[in-house]
């Protein structure tokens, strides 16, 4: 558990790290004649490229098999990853696919598939969450950051260029233990998308990308007949945390 939760961190961290470093010093407004619906237009370009479908090869963890994609639009204002997973542990076989989506102020989660030892049990209620007020406080701690101090406390380092579905990105690295530098995280970027993220035992790489490509608006939306549910993050975290408490 603790190995699971360190390369999790690890991998957080690493993507973090490319963040700031990738990081422009201004913000990107939207170029006029852009395509996008996004509300937040005065937001940065996420990625240097307007709109794209990224499929990522399967990965199998414990038993359980999943393979996501991810598509984005308006520079990655907007964005949905599906992640479809297969497990069958102690005779629950499950088969789940499930939606994430970043538009504008919100996150939105829902299942799309889920079947539980041939049994239909797909939750038909979407939540939705407010994220304004996040983003806000990540921009307040963005601001006082220092990224040169950022990559000389992890080590970060330049590695040259790697080719991962047929791209050239630029490859870097972060140690996670300054006594252990040896032992690192890796990360391919190719116009500022994780094309591949690795440490220890797992590894996170894009099989195809569709540069460009028409991302029907669906990929954004909530498909009819479902119920959206509003979720207040910070009383959600504050449960949590009285919770643990106790």
């Amino acid at each position: 558990m603790k190995s699971a939760l360190k390369t999790t961190a690890g991998i957080l961290l690493l993507s973090m790290l490319a963040i700031v470093s990738g990081c422009s010093k201004k913000s990107d407004s939207l170029q006029s004649g852009s395509s996008s619906l996004s509300s937040v237009s005065s937001s940065p370009k996420r990625y240097e490229l307007q709109s794209g479908i990224v499929y990522y090869e399967p990965m199998e963890i414990m038993g359980i098999k999943s393979v996501s994609t991810l598509f984005f639009d308006d520079y990655g204002r907007r964005e949905s990853r599906e992640t479809v997973t297969d497990s069958n542990i102690m005779g629950m076989k499950t088969h789940e696919k499930k939606v994430d989506i970043t538009d504008g102020n919100y996150m939105i989660s829902y299942e799309l598939e889920k079947v539980v030892n041939g049994r239909d049990e797909t939750s038909k209620v979407a939540t939705k969450t407010d994220i304004r007020k996040f983003r806000e406080m990540a921009m307040q701690m963005g601001k006082g950051l220092d990224p040169e101090q950022m990559k000389k406390d992890f080590d970060y380092r330049e590695e040259g260029s790697e080719v991962v579905a047929g791209v050239t990105g630029t490859k870097y690295s972060v140690s996670l233990n300054k006594e252990q530098k040896d032992q690192r995280a890796y990360g391919v970027l190719y116009k500022k998308i994780a094309v591949k993220t690795q440490m220890g035992g797992i590894t996170i790489k894009a099989s195809r990308i569709d540069e460009n490509a028409v991302v029907p608006a669906s990929k954004f939306e909530v498909p009819a007949g479902y119920t959206i549910k509003e979720i207040d993050l910070e009383k959600e975290m504050t449960g949590q945390r009285k919770s643990g408490n106790e």
